[in-house]
């Protein structure tokens, strides 16, 4: 058994490319589905990872939008500006309900 390392991506032309749009089709940017040829648009699986990452974006969104609705919005904002943060989430993430 003979083994030989092989560069992936050294002097191959288009590799580079061809990693870069995997990688752009792997994080969900890549072309629209009305874009590919018929046959593949029910045939693709979605990426689980891209939809998880699209799920907490439109929730973390939607949670965004219902605070600035809401009637604490304007009391807290002259408080912190930066509401809703993370750095509010660190800061609380260890208190007690009570607390």
């Amino acid at each position: 058994l003979t083994l030989r390392w092989v560069p992936g991506h050294m002097d191959v032309r288009g590799n580079e490319l061809a990693d870069t749009e995997a990688k752009k089709a792997a994080s969900g940017i890549s072309s629209h589905p009305t874009r590919l040829p018929r046959i593949l648009r029910s045939m693709l699986p979605a990426s689980s990872s891209a939809l998880k990452q699209h799920f907490h974006k439109t929730l973390k969104d939607q949670a965004k939008d219902s605070w600035s609705k809401s009637t604490r919005y304007a009391r807290m904002r002259a408080i912190d500006p930066l509401l809703p943060g993370t750095s509010f989430e660190g800061l609380i993430s260890g208190l007690t309900r009570k607390s």
